[in-house]
């Protein structure tokens, strides 16, 4: 059966071998195939790459783009000049609209000074600003003052006449009294009164002195009283008078100033006529330089759509060619994956195979080594072959590894070509949305002329002979372009001449408007008299005033309408070119990068080439020499299987033999267990067992199943010899009355059962054995503590020292195998040896502790056997 399964295996590793070649010459083909594809689409590349450079070089040739800028250029200078022009428009406007605000003003203020003194003269003096308030109070008190000094030297004078008087006589004293009295109109009743009081105290020059100063003070009330009353008498008149002279000098002013009003007004009327007339001149000037740069703008505008609809034209069939390389790389790519697929179900099918056969030759060799031990030196041997084959295999895998890695190095190189073409192709729509941008700004830029045209064909009636000399200049500047700059400067010149012209008149103007202003102002003031009797004339002006206003608000508005337009259209022609520039630039930035790009990864594609080079010669380097190796291998392991053929018959035979063997133990113990007569018998066969020497080689043995089996194995003849021994010889002993039938077939029972277990656990450490082939090193370090063990039991069952030196032998030639079977480069399996080495010595304890109770049992039935013997008989039996 043996040499069958060796047989086979080798068949099935020749037809492996013979796979794994075909399958390396299947990969090198494709190998092959795939760097040609790879050839092919660099070319294709390559050529792509050089269409793309000459449309570059064709778009560089490209000098239109110059022409645009000075054309642009030219255009800038126009808007510039309009823009300065407008400016300085706006300022005369501001500035005349100033003026006739200031004017407007006045005016205003006239009519209600004129209102004011129609209805009164109080309104006036309250209506009148703070100066003339000063003014009038100024007037009064001078006159207050004039009135108190005149006053004052008058009492004075009085008062002096009155002391005089009153020194030198009492009497004259009251005479003048009377008098001063009686020349008072007022104070008459005072005077009576004073010249009855005083005939009444007359009596004592006491009580006149009294009275006197009584009256005196009186005197002096009263005259303060009506000093007081005349000045106020005295100011009311001066104050009279000065007003009449104010109202005198401020209708004289008025009218002065009406006079100069209306003569402002006329010359301001005459002004705005020929302002208005300038403004229409300006404003023609203006659309014939707006006419002429549209039509720059449409000449520029149809040149790049010339040039739009040819790069189109170009981008259309770098599509096309894009498309057809996609087409093909896709199938490459297609190709490339059967491929891999193709292989990977190889390698899968490989790993199955090895998967199968190592599974098979494990289960090979636990069936040789649990049919016998004694293999182990030629389950070594082929233990070797299986770690060379186990290598040839690991190096298959690895070649299979590195075919799988080149096949994901070429499909990585695929992928970045097809990234790089997914990236031209992205380039190419972008490109293609950027001109359909362009295309609807052109449309938009369109729109907006029309209706910018239609708005303009208004204002066109009224500068038609303008317009056609325009037109003319413009055909003349498309057919001859190099005249048109010199004309262009010729016809600067002359506009600023102009300019300079209408400055110098606008300010020869403007300083006239001042001087008729200051003059009109003195008119104004000697107008002012004249206002009472040319109201209703100004109501008439007022009126024409207000139509006046009118007209300008109407024309400043349509100015600002076309200011406004005139700015729209220049901010969409600054954005326009702004973002025609900015998009060419961007452009031209995206191009260079590109080509940077493809320059870079050219340069990688062709070191990536290089190197794959120098891996496919190494590779085929590797090849050649593992079909050496292989060769080598499958020679050495035909010799290998031949001596295990040979091994494997011995084996048998020493197979055989232990099968019958053990057939009549099986049978012998079938038959003490059935057969209760011969149950004296049975008593003596095991205490016959448990004195003979091979009893107690068993059990010290046993311990070691290892050399157990290594024994069993070199000496059948010994192990038969020793079993018929302990058979035949019976040590006549009795059976112990004590016991019953029952306990001794109990005991018979247990016995059996023990031994059954023995045998269950010696198969297991067989089994053990066999997948712990690589562990003996390990073992033999512990042989020490199996060794020692081995020797007490030894000395505790019997002491026969020549069966204990056999013993010794034999573990002596037992370490020896062990350490022959020791293989220390097997390094995989240090983890596993640990494991099942701890079953083992799990195992070992168990069979000490087996053999303990198998001693303690025997140690009782002798024990037992000997008080049977010595009941009341009283005779003496001996218990080998």
């Amino acid at each position: 059966m043996a040499q069958a399964l060796s047989e086979e295996e080798f068949h099935r590793m020749q037809a492996q071998l013979l796979e794994l070649r075909t399958q390396n010459y299947q990969l090198s083909d494709d190998l092959r195939k795939s760097t040609a594809e790879l050839n092919n689409v660099r070319q294709k590349t390559s050529n792509l790459e050089k269409e793309y450079l000459k449309a570059q070089k064709a778009l560089n040739k490209s000098k239109k783009a110059q022409e645009v800028d000075a054309l642009l250029s030219e255009n800038e200078m126009l808007q510039g000049k309009l823009h300065s022009q407008e400016d300085d428009f706006r300022l005369q406007n501001s500035t005349l609209m100033q003026e006739l605000s200031k004017l407007c003003s006045q005016i205003e203020q006239l009519e209600k000074e004129n209102r004011g003194l129609k209805e009164g003269k109080e309104v006036p003096l309250a209506s009148t600003p703070s100066s003339s308030t000063v003014d009038g109070e100024l007037l009064r008190l001078q006159a207050e003052n004039a009135v108190l000094q005149k006053n004052m030297t008058a009492l004075q004078e009085r008062y002096e006449k009155a002391v005089m008087s009153h020194k030198g006589a009492e009497v004259s004293e009251v005479k003048a009294s009377e008098v001063d009295g009686q020349s008072d109109s007022n104070g008459v009743q005072t005077n009576a009164r004073v010249s009855t009081s005083t005939e009444e105290s007359a009596e004592g020059p006491a009580d006149v002195l009294e009275q006197a100063e009584a009256k005196c003070a009186k005197l002096e009330q009263r005259v303060k009283e009506l000093s007081e009353v005349e000045l106020r008498l005295n100011t009311e008149v001066e104050e009279k008078r000065l007003l009449k002279e104010q109202l005198q000098a401020l209708e004289t002013s008025k009218q002065k100033d009406m006079m100069k009003l209306q003569d402002e007004i006329a010359k301001l009327s005459d002004k705005l006529k020929k302002k208005q007339e300038s403004f229409q001149r300006l404003q023609g000037e203006k659309e014939a330089l707006y006419n002429d740069s549209r039509t720059k703008i449409d000449e520029i505008l149809q040149k790049k759509e010339e040039e739009l609809k040819s790069l189109n034209i170009r981008i259309q069939k770098l599509q096309g060619d894009l498309m057809l390389a996609n087409q093909s790389i896709a199938e490459q790519k297609e190709h490339l994956q059967s491929q891999q697929k193709e292989h990977e179900m190889a390698l899968h099918a490989l790993k199955e195979q090895v998967a199968c056969q190592s599974a098979v030759s494990q289960e090979q060799v636990e069936s040789i080594l649990s049919e016998n031990d004694a293999l182990r030196t030629n389950l070594a041997a082929l233990e070797q072959i299986q770690t060379v084959k186990t290598q040839e295999m690991n190096l298959l895998r690895d070649q299979n590894v590195a075919l799988s890695v080149e096949l994901q190095q070429r499909q990585t190189e695929q992928e970045s070509l097809l990234a790089q073409k997914d990236d031209l192709s992205s380039q190419l729509q972008e490109a293609s949305r950027a001109n359909s941008r362009l295309l609807e700004q052109l449309t938009e830029l369109g729109q907006e002329k029309e209706k910018v045209q239609q708005e303009l064909e208004e204002t066109r009636k009224t500068a038609d002979k303008r317009k056609a000399m325009l037109d003319e200049l413009a055909i003349e500047v498309a057919q001859e372009k190099s005249r048109h700059k010199e004309e262009l400067s010729d016809v600067r010149l002359q506009h600023e001449k102009e300019i300079l012209s209408v400055r110098a008149r606008y300010e020869k103007e403007l300083r006239g408007l001042h001087e008729d202003k200051n003059r009109t102002e003195e008119e104004i003031r000697s107008q002012l008299r004249d206002e009472k009797a040319r109201t209703r004339e100004l109501e008439g002006l007022q009126q024409t005033v207000e139509e006046l206003q009118a007209q300008i608000q109407s024309m400043e508005g349509t100015k600002g309408w076309y200011e406004r337009r005139l700015k729209e259209a220049e901010e969409t022609v600054e954005k326009n070119t702004l973002e025609h520039q900015e998009h060419i630039q961007k452009l031209q930035q995206d191009h260079d990068a590109q080509l940077k790009g493809k320059e870079s990864e050219m340069e990688a594609l062709r070191h990536q080439l290089g190197a794959m080079e120098k891996e496919k010669e190494e590779y085929n380097v590797t090849i050649a020499k593992l079909k050496q190796e292989i060769k080598d291998t499958v020679d050495g392991q035909r010799i290998l299987e031949k001596k295990g053929s040979s091994a494997l018959k011995d084996l048998k035979r020493q197979l055989h033999l232990e099968r019958k063997r053990a057939d009549k133990l099986q049978e012998r113990l079938q038959e003490i267990l059935t057969n209760t007569k011969t149950r004296t018998g049975l008593e003596e066969l095991v205490l016959s067992e448990i004195s003979s020497p091979s009893r107690t080689q068993q059990t010290g043995d046993s311990s070691s199943v290892s050399s157990f089996s290594y024994r069993e194995a070199v000496k059948e003849g010994a192990a038969a010899q020793g079993s018929s021994k302990s058979n035949t010889s019976s040590p006549q002993s009795q059976r112990p009355a004590d016991l019953s039938d029952d306990e001794v077939g109990e005991l018979f029972q247990r016995l059996a059962e023990v031994q059954q277990e023995k045998w269950l656990l010696e198969e297991k450490v067989k089994h053990l054995e066999v997948s712990c082939a690589s562990m003996a090193e390990d073992i033999c370090r512990k042989s020490a503590i199996i060794e020692t063990y081995v020797m007490d039991s030894r000395i505790d069952v019997s002491s026969a020292a020549s069966v204990s030196h056999g013993g010794q032998v034999e573990r002596g030639g037992l370490g020896s195998v062990l350490r022959d079977l020791v293989k220390p480069g097997d390094e995989n399996l240090r983890e596993m040896n640990k494991k099942l080495q701890n079953m083992l010595e799990e195992q070992l304890t168990k069979n000490m502790h087996l053999q303990k109770d198998l001693e303690v049992l025997s140690q009782e039935i002798v024990r037992l056997s000997k008080d049977t013997c010595t009941g009341p008989d009283g005779d003496p039996s001996t218990t080998g």
